[in-house]
């Protein structure tokens, strides 16, 4: 069984680049960093991306010689198409059930029972887009439903004048409040008025295939997308 290639090691160590192939790599050393994401009703999209050396590098591995990714849900399987870069993706019409991505192999062990659940979908209730909210003064009561599930609730939030923020609300309560002064805008925009995204997102995480490299991971998350108006 052949060893990283000389190139191929140096990047997994330095963090540059590079791609090679599967069929030098054996299935313990492959990182499979699987995202299950769903930001709508009834779509959810799988992606996954192939390294070598750790969860954060750049060392990318192309599937060849008969590897190859599939997704299922719930007995519906997918074959994963490559994006690029060691990237591969398969869509579902739907947003709930159980993930399962393997990764079957031709001349080494398989890993094919990565698995985890997206949390339960849900819709925000708040209508904040009705008016304008005041970053210094108002209180922002942000709610969606159904709520109480086991999920780890973040809401992200960008804009054209505040500084982008991620606030973390904790377990799934249905309900998070941002307080005035909470958002913050850029040097010399402190008077202005703009468009704000904010995005509740819901992540559970699941379980690699223990043949993979134990950096491997399974993130399932529920997204929803609300817009309104900052002003001073």
């Amino acid at each position: 069984m052949r060893r990283l290639g000389p190139s191929l090691l140096l990047c997994a160590q330095l963090g540059c680049a590079a791609s090679a192939s599967s069929r030098d790599i054996r299935t313990s050393a492959l990182v499979a960093l699987v995202d299950v994401t769903s930001e709508q009703a009834r779509q959810a999209v799988v992606s996954a991306n192939v390294v070598v050396g750790g969860a954060h590098s750049n060392a990318y591995v192309e599937l060849e010689d008969g590897d190859r990714l599939v997704a299922s849900c719930e007995g519906e399987p997918r074959d994963m198409t490559s994006t690029g870069n060691g990237s591969y993706q398969a869509r579902f019409a739907r947003d709930d059930g159980e993930f399962v991505v393997g990764l079957m192999r031709a001349g080494h062990r398989s890993a094919p029972h990565s698995v985890g659940r997206l949390p339960t979908a849900f819709a925000i209730t708040s209508d904040l887009g009705a008016k304008p909210f005041s970053r210094a003064n108002d209180a922002m009561t942000l709610s969606w439903s159904p709520g109480g599930s086991d999920a780890d609730v973040t809401i992200e939030i960008e804009g054209d004048c505040i500084r982008s923020a991620e606030l973390h609300a904790g377990r799934d309560a249905g309900r998070f409040v941002i307080e005035p002064g909470k958002l913050t805008t850029w040097k010399n925009q402190e008077k202005q008025a703009c468009n704000v995204v904010l995005r509740v997102v819901q992540t559970r995480k699941g379980q690699p295939d223990p043949a993979l490299d134990p950096n491997s991971s399974v993130v399932l998350r529920q997204i929803r997308t609300i817009r309104f108006v900052s002003r001073p």
